[in-house]
């Protein structure tokens, strides 16, 4: 029996006990505009990223779900504390391949959160819902190899790394060495 992918059908809520990922407002704008400001977020990251299309934050929020959401471009969704409401970061889901339920997956936090063990709650949340609510096979995630703190948090999400050594354009003026991490599940 084939098994339908799920994965734009609806903005997911994902949440546990401190953190909540869902979709950002306008009352977002400033925050992302902080965090797309800052350079240390953004060094180890492709620099075509969505969030960084327009400058005005708010026309970011505004066309995010008529560009990425609706043309299966990507599900760019925020992640904020569960008890505060502070916006931390970008979860992001990319390069849907529903055909072969695969989709990539990626996280930026605002480096006032790094090391508050965010991505430690945050992976295994989007992993999940990749899984079980999107029924995906294969989940991919690419990170530069001088990402050592990304590389760290996908092997403890339970990604492998299967590919290394591989050359990829992520916009900057050479291309950049990054390792391929993986979670595939037997078909169903």
């Amino acid at each position: 029996m084939e098994t339908r992918s799920t994965l734009f059908e609806e903005y997911p809520v994902l949440e546990d006990e401190l953190i909540v990922i869902r979709r950002m407002t306008d009352d977002d704008a400033d925050a992302l505009a902080k965090m797309c400001a800052d350079k240390d977020v953004y060094r180890y990251v492709p620099t075509f990223l969505y969030e960084l299309k327009y400058e005005d934050k708010h026309e970011v929020i505004a066309k995010m779900d008529e560009e990425c959401f609706q043309t299966k471009e990507s599900l760019l969704l925020g992640v904020y504390l569960k008890e505060t409401g502070a916006f931390t970061g970008i979860a992001e889901f990319y390069a849907y391949e529903p055909e072969r339920r695969k989709c990539s997956m990626g996280l930026r936090l605002m480096k006032e959160y790094w090391g508050m063990k965010i991505a430690s709650h945050a992976e295994p949340l989007m992993i999940d819902y990749l899984l079980h609510k999107a029924n995906m096979r294969v989940i991919t995630g690419h990170v530069m190899q001088e990402n050592k703190a990304s590389a760290a948090a996908a092997l403890k999400s339970g990604f492998e790394k299967r590919y290394t050594d591989i050359l990829e354009d992520w916009g900057f003026d050479e291309p950049v060495l990054i390792d391929k991490y993986i979670i595939k599940v037997e078909a169903s």
